[in-house]
């Protein structure tokens, strides 16, 4: 059984690189730029778009490939957030028509939107536990020279 892959930026700035062993042409996505995507379904979700792009892009771990999964971990803030402004002006219960007393739909919808959220940061380490299994690449200074 394999283990993890570990890029070849990681393995050189490790010393444990090895050409024999490393992908003739690994796949290099390139930086996406954190304009703001259509498909966010509230201001929370926006919000939280302008935040972590600009977080991740200062790090230099913002790329086009990871922009669709950052998508749906801001959607899925949004809605959380969404369902506790509700669950605050509506309470957490709500009296049914034959007068018995039942947990309003919000908290079952927030409380599963947090879970994804939950699961989905850990991709891109936006939680302490995920933080120590992500090694944030050494972003470089543009040189004008290295493109010669």
């Amino acid at each position: 059984m394999r283990g993890k892959r570990t890029p070849t930026a990681i393995k050189k700035v490790k010393g444990t690189f090895q050409e024999c062993r490393s992908p003739k042409n690994e796949m290099q996505p390139p930086e996406a730029s954190n304009e703001l995507t259509v498909g966010l379904i509230n201001n929370y979700a926006t919000d939280e778009w302008l935040k972590v792009t600009r977080i991740l892009s200062n790090l230099g771990m913002l790329v086009e490939t990871d922009t669709s999964v950052l998508l749906a971990y801001c959607n899925e803030i949004g809605t959380y957030f969404a369902c506790c402004d509700i669950l605050k002006s509506g309470g957490f219960t709500f009296a049914t028509p034959n007068g018995f007393e039942q947990q309003r739909p919000e908290v079952l919808i927030g409380n599963k939107a947090l879970q994804n959220a939950i699961k989905l940061s850990d991709k891109f380490g936006f939680n302490p536990a995920a933080r120590t299994k992500i090694e944030a690449p050494t972003k470089q200074d543009k040189d004008e020279f290295n493109e010669i």
